[in-house]
C-alpha cells in the first residue's frame, strides 16, 4: 500500500514538473526592439496592411484585364452536327472548328477574323471536306467612339487609376509607420515615467531616513516625520499608476504590431532630441512632389478630364465605315478560293444614325453633365488640398520648431529645479529648512524631468508628423513599396 501511494506521488510530481516545464515553454520571451525593428514587424504582421496587400493583387488583375483591351482575342468553337437528307436518305455528319479572331485599335476600330474549316462523314462515300469560310471584317467608328483619345480612355483611365491605388497603399504604409513610431515613443515615454517615479520614491525613502537620524539627534521634531511617510506613500501611488500607463501602453504597441499579448518588450532605442534643419518653402515644394493624397488628386483631374472627353465624343452622331470580304471553299482548294477574290468580292459600307424625337434626348447628355460636374470638382477638390498642403506644412515646421525650443527649454528648467533641490537637501541635513520645503521641490524636480521627457517626445513625434505632411515617410526609413507589397519585408 506504501508502495502504491509512493508511486502515485512520484507520478503525479512528475507531471507537475512536466506541466510547469510546458507552461515555462509556451511563456513568451522578452523582445528586445528598436523602432526599425517595430517598423518591420508591423509592416510584416499588421492586418490592416495584410489587407491592403490583398487588394492590391486585384488592383493589378484589374490593370491587367484593361490591358487586353488592345490584344487580340482568339476563340475556337469546336462543332458536331448529324444530318439526314431526305430526299437521298442518308445521314451526314460534319465536324470542324470555327475560330474567331477579335482586335481592338487605338482608333476605337475593331478588325474581325472568323475561320471556319469543316468535314463530312458519309456512310456511302468516302470523308470529304465541307464547306470552309474565312472572313474578314474591319468597323471603324468616324464620329461617336472613334479617335485615339476615346478609343484609349479605358487603359489610360485603368493605368491612372492603378497609380492611384498604389499612392492610397503608399499611404496606408506611411499611416503605419508613424502610428508605430508614435506607439514606441510612446512606451518609451511611459517605461522612463516609471523611472522617475521609482527615483522620487528612493529619494523619498532616503529623506525620512535623514529624518529620523535628524530626530535622533534632537534637530529635528518627530512630528515633522508625518511629511516625509505621507510623501512617500503618494509616490507609491504615483509608481503603481506609472506601471499601470507602462502596460497599457505595451499592449497598445502589441496591437499595431499583431505579436501576442503576453510578449513583454524591451525599448531599445535612446529618447535623443537631435535638431533638425526645417525650411518652409524647401518643404512645401517636397510636400506637392510626394504626398500621396496630392498626386492621387492629380491623378484623379486626369481621370475626369478623360471622362469628360468620352461623354463628350458619346454626343455626337454614329457614323461608322466599316469593310469586308470572305474566301469561300467548298469542294475546291483554299487556294482556288484566295484566287477568286475578285470574283467574290468585296463590301465597304458607311453608316450613319441620326437621333430624332424621342432619341434626342438619349441619357447620354445626363452622362455628359455628370462628367462636366465631376471634372470641375476635381478641379475645385486639389485647389483645396493644394491650401491645405501649405497651411499643413506651415504648421509642421512651426510645430517642429516650437517643439525643439520647449525641448531646450525643459532641459535648461530641469537642470535649475535639480541643482536648486540638491541645495535644499544639504540645507535640511543642517537643520535649516524644512521637510515640507524639500518635498515642494523633489515635486518640482519630478514634473520638471516629466515636462522634458514629455517635450523631448513632442519633437520626437513632430517630426514624424513632418514626415508624414511632406510624404516622406518612406524615404526616412528607406522603404520600398515594392518589398512591402510583396512579402512584407518593409525593411533591414
Amino acid at each position: 500500500m506504501a508502495a502504491a501511494c509512493l508511486v502515485v506521488f512520484l507520478t503525479g510530481l512528475e507531471s507537475a514538473r512536466a506541466y510547469e516545464g510546458s507552461q515555462k515553454h509556451d511563456e513568451p520571451p522578452d523582445l528586445a526592439l528598436t523602432l526599425r525593428d517595430s517598423i518591420v514587424l508591423a509592416l510584416r504582421n499588421n492586418r490592416t496592411l495584410v489587407n491592403a496587400r490583398l487588394k492590391r493583387a486585384v488592383d493589378r488583375f484589374s490593370l491587367d484585364v484593361a490591358e487586353n483591351e488592345f490584344r487580340p482575342a482568339v476563340t475556337v468553337k469546336p462543332y458536331m452536327t448529324r444530318e439526314r437528307v431526305t430526299e437521298t436518305m442518308k445521314e451526314v455528319n460534319t465536324t470542324g472548328v470555327m475560330t474567331d479572331i477579335a482586335l481592338r485599335v487605338p482608333t476605337g476600330g475593331d478588325f474581325a477574323l472568323g475561320w471556319r474549316v469543316s468535314e463530312e462523314d458519309d456512310r456511302n462515300a468516302p470523308r470529304d471536306r465541307g464547306p470552309g469560310a474565312l472572313t474578314l471584317r474591319f468597323t471603324q467608328p468616324l464620329l461617336r467612339r472613334g479617335g485615339v483619345d476615346v478609343g484609349t480612355a479605358p487603359v489610360r483611365i485603368a493605368r491612372l487609376t492603378e497609380e492611384i491605388n498604389l499612392l492610397a497603399f503608399r499611404s496606408t504604409i506611411m499611416s503605419i509607420i508613424s502610428s508605430v513610431s508614435r506607439l514606441y515613443r510612446s512606451y518609451l515615454q511611459a517605461g522612463r515615467k516609471v523611472d522617475i517615479s521609482t527615483r522620487s520614491l528612493e529619494r523619498a525613502r532616503d529623506l525620512l531616513v535623514v529624518n529620523r537620524l535628524l530626530v535622533e539627534a534632537g534637530r529635528m521634531a518627530e512630528r515633522e516625520i508625518v511629511q516625509a511617510q505621507a510623501d512617500i506613500a503618494r509616490r507609491e501611488l504615483d509608481l503603481i499608476a506609472a506601471q499601470n500607463r507602462l502596460d497599457a501602453a505595451r499592449l497598445n504597441l502589441i496591437d499595431v504590431l499583431d505579436i501576442d499579448s503576453r510578449t513583454r518588450i524591451q525599448g531599445v532605442d535612446e529618447l535623443k532630441a537631435d535638431s533638425v534643419p526645417v525650411d518652409v518653402d524647401r518643404s512645401i515644394k517636397i510636400a506637392f512632389e510626394n504626398r500621396p493624397d496630392y498626386l492621387s488628386a492629380k491623378l484623379g483631374l486626369e481621370n475626369a478630364e478623360t471622362r469628360e472627353t468620352v461623354a463628350r465624343n458619346g454626343l455626337l452622331w454614329d457614323l461608322d465605315l466599316s469593310f469586308s470580304t470572305s474566301f469561300t471553299r467548298r469542294k475546291e482548294s483554299y487556294r482556288d478560293a484566295l484566287s477568286g477574290l475578285d470574283k467574290s468580292g468585296y463590301n465597304v459600307g458607311l453608316e450613319l444614325s441620326i437621333p430624332v424625337g424621342a432619341a434626342a434626348g438619349d441619357p447620354r447628355k445626363l452622362e455628359h453633365l455628370r462628367a462636366m460636374t465631376a471634372l470641375r470638382t476635381a478641379r475645385n477638390n486639389l485647389e483645396d488640398l493644394r491650401q491645405q498642403v501649405d497651411i499643413e506644412v506651415h504648421n509642421a515646421v512651426r510645430e517642429t520648431e516650437l517643439s525643439l525650443r520647449q525641448v531646450e527649454l525643459a532641459r535648461k528648467a530641469r537642470e535649475f529645479v535639480e541643482r536648486k533641490t540638491e541645495i535644499e537637501r544639504e540645507k535640511l541635513s543642517l537643520g535649516v529648512s524644512t521637510n515640507f520645503q524639500l518635498v515642494s521641490f523633489e515635486n518640482d524636480l519630478v514634473a520638471a524631468e516629466n515636462n522634458e521627457l514629455d517635450a523631448t517626445i513632442a519633437y520626437l513625434n513632430a517630426l514624424t508628423e513632418l514626415d508624414q505632411t511632406l510624404g516622406t515617410t518612406l524615404d526616412t526609413w528607406g522603404i520600398d513599396v515594392e518589398d512591402v507589397e510583396s512579402d512584407g519585408q518593409g525593411g533591414s
